[in-house]
């Protein structure tokens, strides 16, 4: 019984124990729990509702979305119909203007064809004729007969009348470079020498002009001197006495005479001064030559040389090379043709390769040859042939050409086998291209291109 009791006291301790500090605990446990579950069941009844609403949004945005996706649909037809359009038309267009093009194209190609194959014909057509007349020109008396064909073509243009194309005075050579006072200056000095020099033979005058080429050097090389003698227009006669001063004594009268002359006139400039000198030196050897009747010699000596010249390029440009001594180039010159020539005409050629002040040599040879031809009162004509002219056709060319320009024609020929037949002919700066050659070659020239 007793263990009964202590077991029932035992169990109520235990039962009093639980209810006063377990119970609570448990109850507070029990509560949490509750208020947890009860809020879980909440947050499950509101993700239910945000479940529902989200369905119902995912719905209508799925509609939203077929509509809108239906709209693009309709649109990307309307846009893909709108831009097969376009093409097509774009590709109408290009295929048009491709086939415009290519017609375009073809007619240019047909053009340049027709235009090609012209020109090959007539290119064809010209050899052909160039071979012709080559091979018929190869006969002397063919050639001869071209010679007299162009004077024929020459005569019946002097009909009309003499022209006045070429100067024939002497008065105007080698002074086309001046201004007008130093030509009208060079004239006059030369009108003061003729009429200084009537009384003098030729020898006087040949040994006037080697004086007057030492003392035009001695001009050239002395700049300070130059300016002394003509610059001081106010005082002229200070010039011509310092002049006489100088020179007077030393050489030959007419070339204190000369210089005198030259010292009383305006210059443009101290070169054209020593240039007139230079002129009017070969003007007095030109006068000698006249005097002893040996000017019409020094006139063909002249082109010669000229001719030569021109045909050698090196041999001008050494002569003309102021890098080297004057009296080396004079004796180049010499060994090539001072045995070749009378003595006027090496006179005016050492004295001008001497005298040269810039001038290229072979242009300052042939300004001699034409000054020669103007002092005899001639123009002078150049004449290229394929070969030597008879001396009638020159005869006859001179007389026709005179007709043609109206004054005395010098005739100076040249050969150049290239030109077939014909002649090339310049007067002045007119020249008549009468040749084979060039006449071939123009008609080539004129063939469609």
């Amino acid at each position: 019984m007793d263990i009964v009791i202590g077991n029932l006291i035992g169990f109520a301790i235990i039962i009093f124990l639980f209810w006063k500090y377990l119970r609570p605990v448990l109850s507070k446990a029990v509560n949490a729990q509750k208020d947890t579950i009860a809020q879980h069941v909440s947050e499950s009844e509101a993700a239910k509702a945000r479940v529902a609403d989200a369905k119902a949004a995912h719905d209508r945005a799925v509609a939203e979305a077929k509509a809108e996706a239906e709209e693009l649909h309709k649109g990307a037809v309307r846009d893909a119909e709108a831009i097969s359009g376009d093409l097509k038309a774009q590709a109408d267009s290009e295929v048009k203007r491709i086939t415009e093009h290519g017609k375009s194209q073809v007619a240019l190609n047909r053009a340049s064809l027709v235009r090609d194959l012209r020109t090959d014909l007539g290119l064809t057509a010209v050899d052909g004729a160039g071979q012709l007349v080559r091979s018929h020109l190869s006969d002397p008396n063919a050639q001869s007969e071209s010679v007299d064909r162009v004077i024929d073509e020459l005569e019946s243009m002097s009909a009309g009348g003499p022209g006045d194309l070429v100067a024939h005075s002497s008065e105007l050579i080698g002074l086309h470079s001046m201004r007008a006072s130093s030509r009208e200056a060079a004239r006059s000095v030369a009108k003061e020498f003729d009429s200084a020099s009537e009384s003098l033979d030729s020898e006087t005058l040949v040994k006037a002009s080697v004086e007057l080429t030492d003392v035009i050097g001695l001009i050239d090389g002395n700049p300070v001197l130059r300016k002394r003698l003509t610059e001081d227009e106010d005082n002229t006669d200070g010039q011509v006495q310092l002049a006489q001063a100088l020179f007077g004594g030393k050489v030959s009268p007419i070339v204190v005479e000369i210089v005198s002359a030259a010292v009383r006139q305006r210059w443009s400039s101290t070169s054209d001064f020593t240039a007139a000198l230079r002129r009017q030196n070969a003007l007095v050897v030109l006068t000698a030559a006249e005097r002893d009747g040996s000017i019409e010699q020094v006139e063909n000596e002249l082109f010669g040389v000229a001719r030569l010249l021109e045909q050698n390029p090196r041999l001008a440009s050494l002569l003309s090379d102021h890098t080297h001594a004057a009296d080396k180039r004079v004796d180049l010159l010499r060994s090539l043709v001072g045995e070749k020539v009378g003595s006027h005409t090496w006179y005016l050629l050492s004295h001008t390769i001497a005298l040269l002040h810039g001038q290229p040599a072979d242009v300052a040879v042939d300004h001699l040859a034409e000054l020669a031809a103007a002092r005899r009162g001639e123009s002078v004509a150049h004449v290229v042939s394929a070969a030597e002219l008879s001396d009638a056709q020159k005869s006859r060319l001179s007389s026709v050409l005179g007709s043609i320009y109206g004054r005395t024609i010098s005739v100076q020929t040249e050969i150049d086998a290239e030109l077939l037949g014909g002649l090339r002919i310049g007067v002045g700066d007119e020249v008549i291209e009468a040749d084979v050659a060039t006449r071939l070659a123009k008609a080539a020239e004129s063939l469609p291109r």
